[in-house]
């Protein structure tokens, strides 16, 4: 802010200064330009002024100059325009803001009569020049406050109104003073229809509202004057000034801005490629396949497959392959929530449906998930009185909350997986006949990890890594042993079991490689029953083929003589660097070979 943006200010001062004490008046700003003037001075506004006379030297110094003899003071020895120069006499005084000459006021004496006044009550009439400075360095601080003031009004007004919440301010009797654009959408608010906040509270189910009381985040249906009935979260702030005076803020959130919030907090939206699925059987090559297609359908999806086979993460992959990758994926567990509050988990409740009811509702997983996937997960242990409400929203598209009566319209991929015979419960009457066709649209089926052994080891080596990683452990493979004994296994927990127990073996380890004594006892024990023998055969079978048909490459040579050193070493203690001499390789060697011959 400078002192040409209150320009017109400083001429009314400048003109009331001279119009009280007779002598011209003129001022500068702190690049030595004329900005106001009277006399002779009035026609020269905009114009620079010498650049080396009593005004330049106030500037330079931030001191006032009087000057009684122009011309032949010390102070005017450098002016550019001394030679032409008219006045008597001038008093110069900074204009200072902040401890900076923003500009000099000087009172000029054109004549002997007003030098003599200037000069006969110098002290006086410089204290006034003074109080001058100080009122324009006043003026100019104000207007820079208010400037400062507009900017921030401005930015405030632009923040509010790209908030995805409507913001209303009242004072302390509850008229509206200012309102963002969302407000105005939701609530149709207009100065001329609605003035005070309380007649926009008497069209919401709020009774007990009482302006200047904080109000908590509660949930309201806002009936429109046009009819309109929008759905949404009010809640209030209380302000105090330090004079005591009451305002109130009015945060106002549509509902489906509300659930679109809570949702993203617990749907654990990470993206699951179908690339993480680790396989590389055919069979899981073609479940792979098939929930690729299932993907690019909106039909109900029933995942089958025993526990841990990995049906929550075909869910996923199937969603993020979707066009509704975008939008939440929301699993629940129907085995996990007890049976009286299965029903408000999943459509939500209305306040005051029943004791203990959160003040406001609270939206279910349908809702949540809205325009995206709903998992779910063990529908099997679905409760029978459940699934017709089930089926009807599935029929639908519309929820209807606990204790409310509103239906909400929702679209939601169903996604269901179980772990039971759907179909025999089917006809033991424990689950509804409409409702597993009605979810069985496109069946999908995860093959236990026994019907496809051979996945065993590249699982086995990511778990390894992971492990590693995660534990913070230097843990780069598995003795032969371990591997055969992985593989000879059953499996009944399937990829979930796999994979705790690769963490327990990582934990275990005490080396860079995992030998058996690191696996849990119940994998020990198998390793311990069947894997030696069944190496040491495996071996010697390999090696007869070999020298009867007399085809052996080196890489073959090279496992097979691994595979008697590792047999050798298991049987007779060695440790893994006698095993290495023995071999004639280093440690690094063997591990890079074992990563190679058994990925």
């Amino acid at each position: 802010m400078e002192l040409k943006d209150i320009q017109s200010t400083v001429q009314q001062i400048a003109e009331a200064i001279s119009s009280v004490i007779e002598i011209d008046v003129t001022v500068t700003d702190r690049s030595l330009v004329r900005i106001a003037g009277t006399g002779k001075y009035k026609a020269q506004i905009g114009e620079k002024i010498s650049q080396s006379g009593a005004f330049a030297s106030c500037l330079r110094d931030n001191s006032a100059y009087i000057v009684e003899n122009p011309r032949e003071a010390e102070v005017c020895s450098d002016c550019s325009v001394k030679d032409t120069c008219t006045e008597c006499a001038e008093m110069v005084a900074p204009i200072t803001a902040g401890n900076k000459a923003e500009g000099a006021i000087g009172l000029i004496a054109f004549d002997q009569q007003q030098k003599k006044k200037l000069l006969k009550n110098e002290a006086g009439i410089l204290s006034f020049l003074q109080k001058m400075s100080q009122m324009i360095a006043a003026t100019l601080t104000e207007k820079e406050k208010t400037a400062q003031i507009n900017i921030l009004a401005g930015q405030l007004q632009t923040v509010m109104d790209i908030m995805d919440k409507g913001i209303i301010t009242v004072d302390s009797i509850g008229d509206i003073k200012y309102k963002n654009s969302i407000a105005d959408s939701m609530l149709g608010i207009t100065q001329q229809r609605f003035r005070n906040v309380q007649e926009i509270i008497n069209h919401t189910s709020i009774k007990d509202f009482r302006l200047g009381k904080k109000l908590k985040s509660r949930e309201f249906e806002y009936r429109h004057p046009s009819g309109k009935v929008t759905g949404g979260i009010i809640s209030t702030k209380i302000i105090e000034s330090e004079e005591g005076a009451q305002s109130s803020v009015f945060i106002i959130q549509e509902m489906q801005g509300l659930i679109k919030s809570a949702r993203s907090l617990i749907s654990a939206n990470i993206a699951t490629p179908f690339d993480n699925i680790i396989h590389k059987s055919r069979i899981m090559e073609d479940t792979i396949k098939l929930a690729k297609k299932a993907s690019q359908s909106n039909s109900t999806l029933l995942i089958t497959g025993e526990s841990g086979t990995g049906k929550e993460l075909f869910a996923r992959a199937v969603h993020y392959a979707s066009d509704r990758k975008s939008e939440p994926f929301i699993a629940i567990n129907c085995s996990a929530i007890p049976e009286n509050l299965f029903e408000s988990e999943l459509f939500g409740y209305s306040e005051g449906a029943f004791t203990g009811a959160s003040r406001g509702g609270h939206p279910g997983k349908f809702e949540l998930a809205d325009r995206g996937t709903l998992l779910l997960d063990e529908i099997g242990e679905m409760p029978l009185h459940l699934q017709p409400k089930l089926l009807r929203v599935l029929q639908d598209g519309k929820v209807t909350r606990v204790g409310g009566s509103r239906q909400i319209e929702v679209d939601v991929r169903i996604i269901a997986s179980t772990n039971v015979n759907l179909e025999e419960k089917v006809r033991n009457r424990e689950f509804r006949e409409d409702l597993y066709y009605r979810l069985n649209v496109i069946p999908l089926d995860v093959p236990p990890l026994r019907a496809r052994r051979e996945d065993i080891g590249i699982m086995t080596s990511t778990f390894i890594e992971k492990f590693s990683r995660k534990l913070g452990k230097k843990v780069e493979g598995a003795e032969i042993s371990v591997l055969q004994a992985i593989e000879a296994y059953e499996w009944e927990g399937n990829v979930r079991e796999l994979e705790n127990a690769v963490e327990y073996a990582v934990n275990m380890a005490e080396g860079s490689i995992i030998s058996l004594r690191d696996l849990p006892p119940k994998l020990q024990e198998k390793g311990k029953d069947s894997n030696n023998q069944q190496g040491i055969e495996k071996v010697a079978a390999e090696q007869s083929e070999k020298q009867r048909t007399n085809i052996m490459n080196l890489e073959e040579l090279e496992k097979i003589e691994i595979e008697k050193a590792m047999i050798y070493r298991e049987n007779h203690g060695l440790t893994m660097d006698e095993m290495c001499a023995m071999l004639g390789i280093s440690r690094a060697t063997l591990y890079r070979k074992l990563r190679k011959n058994y990925e």
